[in-house]
């Protein structure tokens, strides 16, 4: 009966061993499980900056598309007003196009904000063209758009401004 004894608790002994072998190989394991899951989730400031530096560049974007600030850049003495149109309609597309990815990375409303500043300023060109004569040089343009802006508070670009700076309180 002694020699059973002895073997039970042999096995028990055993036994025991391979339960700690056991568990400590499933903690192991656990602990590499927790660490490829951390590697493979993007962090969270890394995350915020990605949407900071969104903000940022669409921030320059509506201040680039700024009708004020699209007339003074391309100011020319030596075009007609319809290559100036043409010029400052293509600078607001490619400028947009350009920029088009920063969408995935902010709020849809702000996105919307600058699609309509940019389809405005588009409008707001073309509709003052048409009323110089053909043969009108493009200071003429410039002039008519500095004074629609000015006169008529017209600068959607600022709304946009104001809204991103409000997404971005919202961030910090």
């Amino acid at each position: 009966m002694l020699l059973f004894e002895v073997g039970i608790v042999e096995i028990q002994g055993i036994a025991m061993v391979l339960i700690i072998g056991l568990v400590f190989h499933l903690l192991t394991e656990l602990r590499l499980v927790k660490s490829e899951i951390r590697a493979k989730q993007p962090e969270k400031a890394v995350n915020g900056q990605l949407i900071l530096q969104a903000y940022e560049r669409l921030a320059l974007l509506a201040d680039r598309i700024s009708l004020k600030n699209l007339v003074t850049r391309m100011h020319s003495t030596v075009l007609t007003a319809a290559e100036l149109q043409a010029g400052l309609i293509e600078t607001i597309r490619s400028e947009y196009e350009h920029n088009i990815t920063q969408q995935i990375y902010i709020n849809s409303e702000v996105w919307k904000a600058i699609t309509n500043l940019k389809e405005q300023n588009i409008f707001i060109i073309n509709q003052l063209a048409t009323v110089l004569a053909p043969q009108a040089n493009a200071i003429e343009l410039s002039k008519l758009i500095l004074e629609y802006c000015t006169n008529n508070n017209a600068e959607l670009s600022q709304l946009v401004l104001d809204a991103i700076q409000f997404e971005v309180k919202k961030l910090l």
